[in-house]
């Protein structure tokens, strides 16, 4: 996850604008257009155009303001950012989509996600140790982890794990890269 040194007290408010170009919100948090996209993304945002110009209403700055600061904070990460006033939770893009609605309730697109928001909401009640608990139980019973599950069980992008060599350290276990057929499977082993 990339997260700033720029904390949300260094940036400046503007207090009554209804909207910013996008490039100057990434200028606000010192951070490259890539990653401001990708922010965009994870919340569900999407800037409004205006000629060749992109903006972002005062409500959506409002919300990424919430995420700076949150991932400013020593092992803060995306996946633990939970948009409050029950709009939405950040998920993988592909896994469910969200509406925020002006009436803060959260608009469904079907039973099934519905399904799958009570399922993430319950995972993320469950014991703070359950990543390492999850890992462990793998390497008790030698079970090799596809880049999604391990993914989930540490909290970071698929991408992020794929981009892993063999060998990786992450929460006191090694993670070693192997190949089933086409696959990319993971043996994990604790950290000595």
């Amino acid at each position: 996850m990339e997260a700033s040194n720029t904390s949300i007290e260094a940036i400046p408010t503007y207090a009554g604008i209804d909207k910013m170009k996008t490039k100057l919100v990434a200028e606000r948090y010192s951070i490259e257009y890539n990653s401001l996209h990708n922010r965009m993304t994870k919340l569900g945002i999407k800037p409004s155009k205006e000629g060749r110009e992109s903006f972002l209403s005062g409500t959506d700055i409002e919300l990424l303001d919430r995420l700076h600061s949150h991932l400013s904070i020593s092992g803060n990460t995306f996946s633990n950012f939970v948009i409050e006033e029950g709009e939405a939770m950040p998920l993988e893009p592909k896994s469910l989509e969200l509406t925020k609605s002006t009436n803060k309730n959260t608009s469904i697109t079907s039973n099934e996600a519905l399904i799958e928001v009570l399922n993430l909401f319950a995972e993320r009640q469950c014991d703070i140790l359950t990543p390492q608990k999850k890992l462990l139980e793998a390497t008790e019973h030698s079970f090799l982890l596809t880049t999604e599950q391990v993914s989930r069980i540490v909290g970071l992008s698929h991408s992020t794990i794929s981009s892993w060599k063999t060998g990786t350290r992450k929460l006191g276990f090694l993670f070693h890269k192997e190949h089933e057929g086409a696959s990319v499977v993971w043996k994990v082993s604790r950290a000595s």
